[in-house]
């Protein structure tokens, strides 16, 4: 189990502190939900899945390690029918798919928090969590190969006002080790698109307006690392 699940997955497992319960959906293998038990993270797992062949593997993966007793296997689209939890992983999808499985679970702006980890497009879920009132309470930066990927742990607060570079790289971030790599990645993606876009004559002028200020945001930030 240690072998497979890799520093990406290992960073969202080991963010989960001793909690009631945990759901760790979209869970694939199940090598959080395994984790999570293995670690005494939590006393009740509920691993779900929109699919079934990655449910049924996962299912295979618990069997094995001798974890059917601790974690429960959900068929299901996102977290429709997941009773609320105490922690909520949502690992490996992109940020938008994030975005939409959380605005569809109103109990998640209740008394639980959330281990985020975008694949793609990460900017689209902090706007997300900002604007609907979670605070981002910690940020992780982890490298697994060439790839370099956050880990987003967010509890709902109310709280609403951020500045525009938070939508790339959030204030939690910017004490972790890896953060001027990451921030320079993503400043380096912001401009080749905004150079395409402004070629291209995609944008509007507001549409421009906002991409120079969110570019020059977050140039300052690099600056700053």
């Amino acid at each position: 189990m240690g072998k497979s699940i890799g520093a990406r997955l290992l960073c969202v497992a080991e963010s989960i502190p001793p909690c009631e319960t945990l759901v760790d959906c979209g869970c694939d293998h199940g090598y959080v939900s395994i984790y999570a038990a293995q670690h005494g993270k939590a006393k009740r797992i509920t691993a779900s899945d929109i699919n079934r062949g990655p449910l049924e593997n996962a299912g295979r993966e618990i069997l094995a390690a001798g974890l059917s007793g601790k974690i429960k296997t959900v068929l299901t689209d996102g977290l429709r029918g997941i009773e609320p939890h105490d922690w909520v992983v949502i690992a490996g999808m992109g940020g938008e798919l994030i975005a939409d499985i959380i605005s569809r679970a109103p109990w998640t702006k209740g008394e639980c928090t959330l281990v985020l980890q975008p694949m793609t497009r990460a900017e689209v879920l902090r706007e997300y969590l900002y604007r609907e009132g979670f605070e981002i309470r910690s940020e992780k930066i982890v490298t697994e190969g060439r790839h370099i990927y956050c880990v987003i742990i967010a509890q709902y607060t109310g709280k609403k006002d951020y500045l525009p570079y938070e939508k790339y790289i959030s204030r939690a971030a910017l004490s972790d080790s890896q953060a001027r790599e990451y921030a320079e990645k993503v400043l380096s993606r912001l401009r080749f698109e905004f150079e395409r876009k402004c070629a291209s004559g995609a944008f509007s002028g507001e549409e421009k307006i906002d991409g120079e200020r969110d570019i020059s945001s977050l140039d300052e930030v690099v600056s700053s690392l």
